[in-house]
């Protein structure tokens, strides 16, 4: 049994297989990745780290998947909030959910308000595109009919230090948008921010810490799934 990694170009894939046959298979598409610590954090094999920020904005990847180390065991796919990560057979996630009527005034404001293009209109009709939505919240918030009910899978607060010196690095990160500067300080947004660390990872100074109280799971049993919510359960802190 062995691993094999093959780059395709924003795509990198790890491909076990086992007397010549072809096994499980990691996909990562780094257009996806916005660079936070979710999967580093919860690999067992400490097989994630991730690249410097300057090599992030100029290479385009955010992080560097050991092949000898992975196991392909999932829980990486399993905290990614933007499906940058992908492995087959996935039974243990994060726990997620959204519900819209778009029957409304189409008004387009959640489809301008998305960061991710994740609500798009169709014919004429509105829709979710659930590959795209990280599950921030901002459509729900925005929505001038509460029309939309968004369950983001983690909860907690971000606290960014006074010797913040605004250079505006966690703002531009963000992957929901959830970060302003008020004129005087930077402000987050947290009901919107989905917690998964991009901010504290981009911060020159290191002046960003994230709190996440709560982590909301969802599972099945299988053999290895009490090890996966172990795992998950690491991103609280």
């Amino acid at each position: 049994m062995m691993n094999i990694s093959e780059n395709r170009g924003r795509i990198f894939i790890i491909k076990r297989e086992i007397d010549g046959k072809e096994g499980r298979k990691l996909i990562y598409d780094s257009s996806l990745c916005f660079g936070c610590e979710m999967c580093s954090t919860v690999c067992p094999q400490n097989a994630i780290t991730l690249y410097p920020l300057a090599y992030m904005f100029t290479r385009g990847t955010r992080i560097r998947i050991d092949s000898s180390k992975c196991i392909l065991c999932g829980i990486c796919s399993e905290v990614c909030p933007s499906n940058a990560l992908k492995v087959d057979g996935v039974k243990v996630k994060l726990r997620k959910f959204f519900l819209a009527n778009f029957e409304c005034e189409d008004c387009k404001v959640c489809e301008e308000v998305c960061p991710w293009d994740a609500i798009i209109s169709v014919d004429g009709k509105k829709e979710w595109i659930e590959e795209l939505c990280i599950f921030c919240g901002r459509c729900a918030k925005l929505c001038p009919d509460n029309k939309i009910f968004v369950e983001k899978p983690i909860s907690g607060e971000v606290l960014i230090g006074e010797e913040c010196k605004f250079c505006g690095v966690c703002m531009d990160i963000c992957p929901s948008k959830a970060i302003s500067f008020d004129g005087k300080k930077m402000v987050v947004d947290e009901e919107v921010c989905i917690f998964c660390g991009a901010c504290k990872n981009a911060c020159p100074i290191k002046v960003i810490e994230v709190k996440r109280s709560e982590v909301r799971i969802e599972s099945s049993e299988y053999p290895w799934s009490k090890r996966h919510e172990e795992a998950i359960n690491l991103l609280r802190r």
